[in-house]
């Protein structure tokens, strides 16, 4: 009997096997999904944890201010928990690459941790070696063997801290410390790290590290990104915290200790300087007093032979004077002769003066003749510049008449919008005033009157909107009255340039005729005097002749005279000779007489400087010493700094990603799930009511309940396991890479796909589908046979016919033919089929238009955020220290460049807020001039868009925030501050999408903070928005010595743009996987209705309907069910992106809560292809139906 029924249980999956068939895919899709999408989380962890691992990326990383020693480093190695410490170095530089400069992190190549991965070439064996970032180097016009050269990027030499300033590619790598594309912050270049360098260690010239990289013992074993890593990694880190204040003190110690060692050792050679002063000044004094001793017996010696000189010198005098009187005569007759020859010469002069003047007066009428000729182009010149500026003042006076005639049809209108608004206020008031005064009476009455109370609420808000409009359109009508006025006084300003631009010309023109026209006058009076000076220049040529002549003949008498006088010139001449050998000998003694007494001033002053030189030397090096002291004892303490791997660029953004995934896989997968297992309970339930006559035969036949319903049971078991298990052996294979293969958009270097079974996921996911096919079966079986065998062997008794809602509409039914009011009957009639379908479709619809809404929404951050809230395209942050000439210097750089538009001071730090038992850290945004701030931020609500202007009645708290602390308008807020708990009231919640933002005044601040601010931030905006532009404003402002550093908006851009790349094929998967199901789900439905209906569709060929009839009158009922089932998936689409959507969120973002209409058109089209497809197919097994069906007993 058993044998007969296992038999019949594999001829019924042989005869079902389309049934079968639908159950198994519908379940393998539906555990496949669930256990995928949920498997995708920890895969994603598994993955990243290999990589790191194989990396051996370092758990802790201690930074120091003033560098870590090997004591440091033998101190953290001593730590309980820490398996191995390694120091390492590390520096930013400013690279030099084909003539642009970018800022580079460089780092030495550790031996045992954060190990990189070589792309390309090899690795670097020389100091001047290097490889570079492989992802720079691909979008960069570089290559392995180029050079490449470093600066320090500041005043310090970067000999201090590399060997070499140029270094040679040798390969390409990927660094476990850079796993995405954001490199970093920096205080150099434009503020902004463009990639890594890696060289060897000994192309280093520190002292000392610059960090030491931890692993915890552990660590390893543990799973990145989970909760027992963190623990595990916090443990010892809080252990190595511990001994910072130690450590911190040693190296304060040994740097003031060594450094108090080389200031003493300078105090002691200053000591022996001044002594070496001291006795070098005694043995100067005494050299000078010897050489003073031997000038001053010279002097002496001098003296006598200058008395022996002046006898010889009076007796040649004597001498001298006989000749000189016979000279005095001759020269009384040479003084004639040279008396005419001079008068010759100065008439010679006198022509030569007459003929430069001639010259002169040719130049000056070539002159006069270019003079003329500017002047004519200048009168020309202006005649066209006074035309160009009566075209001008016509324009001018046209542009002013165009905009008070556009200026009037605005602003009319708009006024008399007022005037009217304010008319039908009036008119509101008087009547909220009347109602007023009667509900006070009657409450004064006793009285209670809800209807009254409720007509003067409303009366009071529509005065209140009312009340607003009034003020706005008040405020319109101001701003236009302010801008005609700007308008009108910039066109006067205009005109008045103009009115004197023209009475400037007026004036100038007639100077320059009248310059013209005694030009003209002047040249034939100028032409003239040439001519009558050139006929006295030929007569008095012609008589300075015949004076030469003359003067000839008396030289040569003068010259005859003068030999007698020379020749006793000549004996006086030897004796002053002799005279002048002993002048020079007594003149060469008293030079050297001079030259001593200058070498002795010169030794003196020399010797004067010199002690002058050595005193203020030493009083230098006492005040350098003193300098130094001062520097020790103000000298503060070294800090450290102990990050985990949270610090390190990208590294937490990857685990953020994996708890989106998590948080995606805990709603959609289960929706998913949900679908499946209700569509695979209502096949199980339609195949059991097909069967009642089975089932009647059956128990006829003796075979027990349990028999029976073990039949269908195992049935349903083994499609609803073979399905999930199927499913689960694909899906938590493929779509868990396919997801962590799309996050390799981000991290494309992270080789390792780590992707095991998850035995919890499919355990869960295969015991859901068995309890909903088993327990679906185990009821309906239990409900046929609580039935008598002879019962069950008859079909079921069909519904009655009612009256549908249509039919008690005259108008639309009477105008229905015969297969469209089939139609409407059989919806009615099979209501649970409706609602299957129905809810199939929906679901499968909803979830495609979660997919899309869930792109939209998060698609939706970057124009929102920094192009609709956040209109900066860079934030200049200060120094702590910045002094305000630095401050100056920093604001002027930016108002010189042409590229910046417009700039504003604020001040911007980031704090910690809380709120009862919640707490967060948000940006404290408070501007120096809150209009100027406007065009920069623009603070708004997000449903209503009310621009919020900031005031002194509180501060402003980004939407985000408010709903993590739990606060509303009205709520004080608690900021931590080191002087203890600060609390500010919450005037309005504004709309913002990346991080937190807590806006006030700085009115607001120093009331809450009791200090004023300290403005350490200016945003600036480029002229063409562009992020090139904003880099090269950041790189001029980068060398100011109050920046610290520059944050770019549109660098923000880009990194969330990668990261909703790799989302959107997430997305895909999605969506994909939700028209997967919708085309099984639809396909299984229609199935089970043809089967159901099989006599219904056959007898309706035998009263002649056509194939292609037979078919309409299917698909009409399937097409209305899909789009009944299209706008349920709406209603549950929009309802599930919203949960999901809030769900999925992390603290630092909040995703946009709209969907495009585009994607409720993708979806509803999408579902109606995969409804059509389904119509399709089933034609051919409408086709197939017998009509022979139709005439077969019912009994």
């Amino acid at each position: 009997m058993k044998k007969a029924l296992r038999k019949n249980f594999y001829m019924e999956i042989r005869h079902s096997l389309g049934r079968f068939l639908s159950i198994f895919f519908i379940v393998a899709i539906g555990c496949a999904f669930f256990s995928g999408i949920r498997a995708s989380e920890p895969d994603m962890r598994y993955s990243g944890d290999a990589y790191f691992d194989e990396k051996n990326l370092m758990d802790i990383q201690v930074m120091s201010t003033m560098g870590l020693t090997e004591d440091d480093l033998d101190a953290i190695r001593a730590v309980d928990g820490v398996l191995d410490a390694e120091g390492s170095y590390a520096t930013d530089v400013l690279c030099t690459i084909r003539g642009n400069q970018v800022a580079v992190h460089v780092m030495a190549l550790q031996d045992k941790m954060n190990q990189v991965q070589l792309e390309d070439g090899r690795l670097p064996e020389k100091e001047n070696e290097c490889v570079i970032d492989a992802d720079y180097l691909d979008g960069k016009n570089l290559k392995i063997g180029d050079k490449i050269t470093l600066s320090s990027g500041t005043s310090d030499s970067l000999e201090d801290t590399l060997k070499t300033d140029t270094f040679t590619i040798v390969g390409t790598v990927s660094s476990p410390e850079y796993i995405a594309f954001h490199r970093g912050s920096t205080t150099i270049g434009n503020g902004s790290v463009s990639a890594f360098l890696c060289v060897p260690e000994k192309a280093f010239s520190l002292d000392v590290y610059t960090e030491i990289t931890v692993q915890v013992e552990g660590a390893k074993e543990a799973t990145a990104f989970t909760k027992e890593y963190e623990e595990h990694v916090d443990s010892v880190l809080k252990k190595v915290q511990a001994i910072k204040a130690e450590r911190e003190q040693a190296r304060y110690d040994e740097i003031t200790s060594t450094a108090q060692e080389k200031v003493d050792e300078a105090q002691e050679e200053l000591a022996q300087a001044e002594q070496d002063l001291a006795d070098g000044k005694e043995e100067a004094e005494e050299e000078l007093a010897s050489a003073r001793e031997k000038l001053d017996a010279a002097q002496k010696e001098l003296e006598r032979g200058k008395n022996q000189l002046a006898a010889s010198k009076l007796e040649l005098e004597q001498s001298r004077n006989l000749l000189v009187s016979k000279q005095k005569e001759l020269n009384q007759s040479k003084a004639k002769v040279e008396q005419g020859a001079q008068e010759l010469s100065e008439k010679q002069i006198a022509l030569t003066t007459l003929r430069n003047q001639l010259v002169q007066l040719k130049e000056q009428e070539e002159s006069l003749e270019d003079q003329r000729q500017e002047l004519l182009a200048q009168q020309t010149q202006m005649q066209q510049k006074k035309d160009e500026l009566l075209k001008a003042k016509e324009e001018l006076q046209q542009q002013a008449e165009d905009y008070q005639s556009a200026y009037q049809q605005i602003y009319q209108p708009l006024k008399q919008s007022y005037e009217e608004l304010n008319t039908q206020y009036e008119l509101l008031l008087q009547n909220y005033e009347a109602l007023k005064e009667e509900y006070d009476r009657k409450q004064e009455a006793g009285e209670e009157d809800p209807e009254l109370k409720a007509q003067l609420e409303q009366l009071e808000a529509e005065k209140t909107a009312m009340e607003e409009k009034l003020t706005e359109l008040k405020a319109n009508l101001d701003k236009m009255e302010l801008e005609s006025k700007a308008a009108e006084a910039e066109i006067q300003k205009n005109q008045t340039k103009i009115e004197a631009g023209l009475t400037q010309i007026n004036e100038g023109l007639p100077v320059v005729e009248a310059g013209i026209a005694q030009i003209e006058a002047g040249i034939p009076v100028l032409q003239d005097n040439i001519q009558k000076l050139t006929d006295v220049l030929t007569q008095g040529d012609a008589a300075i002749l015949t004076a030469s002549r003359q003067i000839d003949q008396a030289k040569a008498q003068i010259t005859s005279g003068q030999q007698q006088i020379d020749s006793g010139w000549q004996q006086i001449s030897e004796g002053q000779k002799k005279i002048e050998e002993a002048q020079q000998q007594l003149s060469s003694g008293t030079k050297e007489l001079e030259d001593g007494w200058a070498e002795y001033e010169e030794g003196r002053i020399e010797a004067q400087k010199k002690i002058e030189d050595g005193e203020r030397q030493i009083t230098e090096a006492r005040e350098e010493l003193a300098k130094a002291q001062q520097k020790i004892d103000d000298l503060e303490k070294p800090k450290w700094y102990v990050y985990d791997r949270n610090n390190l660029t990208e590294y937490s953004g990857y685990g953020d990603n994996a708890d989106r995934m998590r948080a995606i896989g805990k709603v959609f997968p289960l929706i998913f799930f949900l679908v499946a297992a209700l569509i695979s309970l209502t096949t199980m339930t339609r195949m059991v009511e097909e069967e009642r006559t089975q089932i009647g035969i059956l128990k006829a036949l003796g075979y027990g309940n349990a028999s029976i319903v073990g039949k269908y049971l195992w049935y349903a078991i083994l499609a609803t396991l073979t399905g999930g298990v199927f499913g689960i052996l694909i899906g938590e294979k493929i779509i868990p890479y396919i997801i962590i293969t799309a996050y390799k958009i981000l991290y494309r270097h992270m080789y390792d796909v780590v992707i095991p079974y998850n035995l919890y996921y499919a355990v869960t996911a295969c015991a859901a589908a068995l309890a909903c096919t088993v327990i679906a079966t185990l009821f309906s079986c239990m409900k046929e046979l609580r039935e008598q065998a002879a019962e069950l062997m008859r079909p079921p008794t069909p519904k009655q016919g009612k009256r549908v809602f249509l039919e008690r509409v005259p108008f639309i039914w009477k105008n229905l033919n015969f297969t469209w009011k089939s139609t409407v009957r059989n919806l009615v009639r099979y209501k649970k089929r409706f609602f299957m379908t129905v809810f199939g479709i929906g679901g499968c619809m909803g979830m495609m238009l979660f997919g899309f809404g869930l792109k939209d929404s998060i698609s939706a951050i970057v124009p929102l955020q920094y192009e609709q809230i956040q209109l900066y395209d860079g934030d200049v942050i200060l120094r702590e220290d910045v002094t305000e000439e630095e401050r100056i210097e920093v604001q002027k750089e930016l108002d010189t460049d042409k590229k910046v538009s417009v700039t504003a001071e604020n001040l911007l730090k980031n704090i910690e807020v809380s709120s009862g038992e919640s707490s967060q850290e948000v940006y404290l945004d408070v501007p120096k001039d809150v209009e100027a701030f406007k065009k920069f931020v623009v603070i708004r609500d997000r449903k209503t868009k009310e621009i919020y202007s900031l005031d002194d009645k509180g501060a402003i708290l980004t939407e985000k925030a408010a709903k993590l602390l739990e606060v509303n308008v009205g709520d004080k807020l608690t900021i931590d501050t080191d002087d203890g708990e600060k609390t500010v009231l919450i005037s309005a919640i504004c709309e913002n999408y990346m991080g937190h933002y807590l806006y006030m005044t700085s009115e607001v601040y120093e009331k809450t903070f009791g200090e004023a601010p300290a403005y350490n931030s200016i945003y600036y905006r480029t002229q063409d928005r562009t992020t090139e532009e904003a880099k090269d404003v950041g790189e001029n402002v980068m060398k100011c010595d109050g920046t610290l550093s520059i944050s770019y908006t549109t660098s923000l851009k880009k990194q969330v743009d990668r990261m909703l790349e790799s989302l959107d094929i997430v997305i895909v998967v999605l969506i994909i996987s939700a028209g997967m199901l919708a085309f099984v789900v639809l396909y299984n439905l229609n199935n089970i209705n043809i089967t159901e209906r099989k006599r219904e569709l056959a007898t309706l060929k035998v009263l002649g309907f056509y194939d292609n009839e037979v078919s309409a009158y299917v698909y009409r009922e399937n097409m209305i069910l899909t789009v009944i089932g299209g706008v349920a998936g709406i209603i549950l689409g929009s309802i599930l992106h919203r949960f999901v959507i809030v769900t999925v969120e992390v603290d630092s973002a909040m995703f946009g809560r709209s969907i495009e209409m585009s994607s409720y058109g993708y979806s509803f089209l999408i579902t109606l292809a995969f409804s059509v497809f389904v119509n399709l197919v089933m034609y051919f097994k409408l086709k197939k139906i017998d009509m022979v069906e139709s005439l077969k007993s019912v009994e």
